[in-house]
């Protein structure tokens, strides 16, 4: 990416923050270290999907990228038209979709798609209330097949959701002192039955 689009997107990312704080986990888009970071968690196979919450202006997506994870088996949700829009421009390819979070499932079901191998939610989840931190979860759980993970990288220095409320495990996979602020990455798994 050249310097004057990093400025642009950066620009952009704070301009979202000032018109939306509550909506954006971050005053600064993720460093390219966080972006390392999840792609290295992440489960992916030739052939499956890696969904990804709340794109931002997609320095995640973008680490995917790098990892080697093709742009066609790249889904990308983000509620905000004007980074919807971003995303759409920086990542040809890549399925950009405007829409919710909480309705994942119907948001898979209309592109067909049903094998995805890691949903990434770089959603605010600390600041939700308890029945969208629940819903986002829950999807992102469900769009999972085996073996899958929901990856959560959040900015506060508490888990981002309460696991045992949630009925979900979650374990810490690494903190990302080279963010800024500093992030923590999570890893959620169904609990055994």
């Amino acid at each position: 990416m050249q310097q004057a689009d990093l400025v642009k997107e950066s620009e952009l990312f704070f301009r979202q923050w000032l018109r939306s704080p509550r909506s954006m986990g971050s005053i600064k888009p993720s460093s390219p270290a966080l972006a390392r970071a999840v792609a290295e968690a992440a489960v992916w196979s030739p052939g499956r999907y890696v969904v990804e919450l709340g794109g931002g202006t997609g320095a995640i997506t973008q680490g995917l990228i790098e990892r080697g994870i093709p742009r066609d088996r790249l889904v990308v949700v983000e509620l905000d038209a004007a980074l919807a829009d971003y995303l759409r421009r920086r990542l040809p390819g890549c399925t950009v979709v405007q829409g919710d979070a909480t309705r994942l499932d119907a948001i898979l079901a209309e592109l067909g798609i049903d094998d995805v191998a890691t949903v990434v939610s770089g959603l605010p989840m600390v600041r939700m209330p308890f029945d969208f931190q629940k819903a986002i979860v829950e999807q992102g759980l469900a769009a999972l097949r085996e073996p899958g993970v929901m990856l959560q990288y959040s900015y506060a220095p508490v888990p981002p959701v309460p696991a045992r409320r949630l009925g979900i495990r979650a374990e810490l996979v690494r903190y990302v002192l080279r963010n800024l602020p500093p992030a923590t990455l999570w890893r959620y798994r169904r609990l055994a039955a």
